[in-house]
């Protein structure tokens, strides 16, 4: 409850100063990071003028992350009423969570329909599907261990990556080390993250595609929101 006050009362301090915050989500994979005003503050309530796409995130995660001049950290808060059409949040229980949320704001985009994925570590070969990617590193989800009773793969262990890209149907060989293996509660599925070497052959492709992806992905937030604009006016 103490945190709670503490950030309200910064918060407020930022209201009557004018300055704005910064909110930050996801979707599918890309940062939706904008500015974000402070209206009113009314027990541990907090009303915010906020960015379309941000409305749009928050009524679907039912979450942001609220980053800020004179905020220690960056905070989680809960979505508890949106509203699209005024592009008006209020948010609720800050809880602080460090840094680290306010750094990852790396585009990692979600591929738009399922892409066969093979990694392969000098002995065997492993099929897959695309999580997500970036200019670093590649998300993979795998049924190896339903597949052959065992999870082949380790962290720091060097890989290849062939991803067979979408629309060209070109195949892109990565080369990466393994950063994280997470086990995906409730289904056969591992979760596998790869941190990719640069690689001058591989590089121009890659950026092209996330750079078309990031487009789409956006044009698909605009669509949302204007479908939730207009429900919300047909209500009103």
């Amino acid at each position: 409850m103490a945190q709670q006050d503490n950030v309200t009362r910064i918060l407020d301090l930022l209201r009557e100063q004018h300055k704005p915050v910064r909110l930050i989500n996801t979707y599918r994979g890309i940062p939706i990071s904008n500015e974000a005003r402070i209206i009113t503050i009314s027990q541990g309530y907090v009303a915010f003028s906020v960015h379309e796409y941000q409305a749009v995130c928050m009524t679907l995660e039912g979450k942001t992350f609220v980053q800020g001049e004179l905020l220690s950290e960056v905070y989680q808060a809960r979505a508890v009423a949106v509203d699209v059409l005024t592009r008006q949040a209020i948010l609720t229980e800050f809880v602080g969570v460090g840094n680290t949320v306010g750094k990852r704001l790396a585009v990692r985009v979600q591929p738009k329909e399922p892409v066969d994925v093979e990694i392969y570590d000098g002995k065997r070969r492993i099929p897959g599907k695309l999580a997500d990617i970036s200019s670093t590193g590649v998300g993979v989800f795998t049924f190896a261990t339903y597949i052959y009773g065992e999870l082949s793969f380790e962290k720091s262990e060097n890989v290849f990556i062939d991803v067979r890209m979408p629309v060209s149907d070109a195949i892109l060989r990565f080369e990466g080390k393994i950063t994280s293996v997470v086990h995906q509660k409730g289904t056969f599925l591992h979760r596998l993250g790869v941190k990719l070497l640069p690689n001058p052959a591989t590089d121009q492709p890659l950026l092209q595609y996330i750079s078309q992806r990031q487009e789409e992905i956006l044009r698909e937030l605009k669509a949302i929101y204007d479908t939730m604009a207009q429900d919300k006016e047909k209500r009103a």
